[in-house]
């Protein structure tokens, strides 16, 4: 018998969750697992336990939660949350507060409260029965990441300073009291806009974020303070929304069902409603060809932050696929930021739509090449996020931020080529397709972008 122990990467979304467990009592617990609940499910019945708990360090605001998904989909499962400082939660739960303990057989979870993140915000020290003392493992949510700890701001600048003096408590009386040896497994991993800077390893020890974690490295409170609140990267404008939808208690309990729609059918769906066109193909392919007004918000892992920053979830989507076997990939990207509405998808894709006869609008693809030959002939914009911009950017180009490029667009003068980049031209390709819609004749994403700015030996201004 031995202790049942997955960790499940949402890739693109940076997220981290746990299934930990015994497999000689047959009982496991799932911590802050995301909307799409499936992979749970399957592996716990890859280690034959069943899912008794289900566990929130906190309410998310980065990805819809699944905690109530899954425990409604486990039948007898219990959904925990803290009352640790904690609001009024519109879902069924069992209370958990400091100290409290779970037992699975041999693993114990012990429940600490660890605001900063956020107020209610709690982790679990993992132990062998009988050794709760000397526990070898935390799991930390947001609290303690990997080369960073979350950020304090997100509640609005009427909290973060008691957020951040809470979070450097939670840091420096719990964290550095445990052992060097104890696992640090985190929630929040690299790519999550829920902390700056967090490593790309996926776990880590006490003893090594004591060493080089630059969060643990001040002698008092106000130097903390002033590091934790500065450099912060842009807070996404769908993180609100998701917060309040974590608090209810989202009543996603499966993957949305998404009609097919022939050619016809979809272009009368885009003509009557207020459905908006999201075509998930690669950026080449769109620029070769793509419905008119349509959005190109690549099939990759970075879709559901996209989707979040760019698309309004009110509004139902027309999915555009590379082909329709892509449908379940591209419906459970866009349910891990909350995305449920679906007015359908294009059947056939767009082979089908250009043997309907049907008008087919493209994108320019302005090579690297093109544009240092003659730089007076575009109107560059760059969209990537502030601190990459800092960091270097092409000559002579003007900075708009993707999520901030609708609003601004008035700025961009309309009588010159306009070429959108980024980093490797994917949020590139969002931006220009999105200039598009608004209305742009003359505008081209660059392939590549700075990637290929720098492959080529090209000089940067800083």
């Amino acid at each position: 018998m031995a202790l049942v122990f997955e960790r499940v990467v949402t890739e693109g979304l940076g997220d981290l969750s746990y299934l930990i467990g015994d497999d000689a009592t047959g009982t496991a617990a799932v911590i802050d697992p995301r909307a799409d609940v499936d992979i749970y499910v399957e592996l716990a019945r890859r280690h034959e336990v069943a899912i008794t708990h289900v566990l929130q360090t906190h309410i998310h605001e980065d990805f819809l939660s699944g905690a109530n998904a899954l425990a409604a989909r486990m039948g007898n499962a219990v959904l925990y949350s803290s009352v640790e400082n904690a609001g009024q939660y519109g879902y069924s739960y069992r209370p958990l507060k400091d100290g409290d303990v779970l037992n699975f057989g041999g693993t114990v979870l012990t429940t600490c409260h660890t605001p900063g993140h956020t107020p209610e915000h709690i982790a679990f020290l993992a132990a062998e029965a009988g050794k709760t003392q000397a526990p070898y493992a935390v799991f930390s949510g947001g609290s303690l990441l990997i080369n960073a700890a979350g950020r304090t701001d997100l509640l609005g600048p009427e909290q973060a300073q008691a957020l951040t003096t809470a979070q450097y408590h939670t840091l420096y009386d719990f964290y550095l009291g445990l052992a060097d040896y104890v696992i640090v497994h985190p929630t929040h991993a690299h790519g999550s806009p829920c902390g700056a800077s967090i490593g790309d390893r996926l776990s880590s020890t006490i003893g090594y974020e004591r060493r080089f974690n630059p969060f643990l490295q001040f002698k008092s409170e106000p130097e903390f303070a002033r590091f934790a609140l500065e450099g912060l990267p842009p807070k996404p404008s769908y993180y609100p929304r998701l917060k309040r939808s974590n608090t209810a208690g989202p009543q996603l309990h499966g993957l949305p069902t998404v009609p097919a729609l022939p050619p016809p059918a979809f272009q009368q769906a885009a003509m009557n409603g207020n459905a908006v066109i999201l075509d998930t193909r690669h950026m080449l392919a769109f620029g070769g060809g793509h419905i008119e007004n349509a959005l190109n918000i690549g099939m990759a892992a970075q879709l559901p932050i996209w989707a979040g920053w760019m698309l309004d979830p009110d509004r139902p989507l027309l999915l555009v696929l590379e082909n329709d076997s892509m449908l379940e990939q591209a419906v459970r990207l866009l349910v891990r930021t909350g995305f449920t509405q679906f007015a359908g998808y294009l059947v056939g894709g767009m082979t089908a739509w250009d043997d309907a006869g049907l008008r087919v609008v493209s994108t320019a693809q302005i090579p690297a090449a093109e544009i240092h030959a003659y730089p007076d002939g575009f109107i560059l914009v760059d969209v990537r996020s502030p601190s990459e911009w800092d960091a270097g950017h092409l000559p002579h180009a003007r900075h708009i931020f993707l999520p901030d490029l609708e609003k601004r667009a008035a700025e961009i003068p309309g009588d010159s080529m306009v070429a959108v980049y980024c980093d490797s031209g994917y949020r590139a390709s969002i931006g220009s397709s999105l200039l598009q819609k608004l209305g742009f004749r003359n505008v081209g994403n660059m392939p590549g972008s700075m990637q290929a700015w720098k492959h080529a030996g090209y000089a940067l201004e800083k």
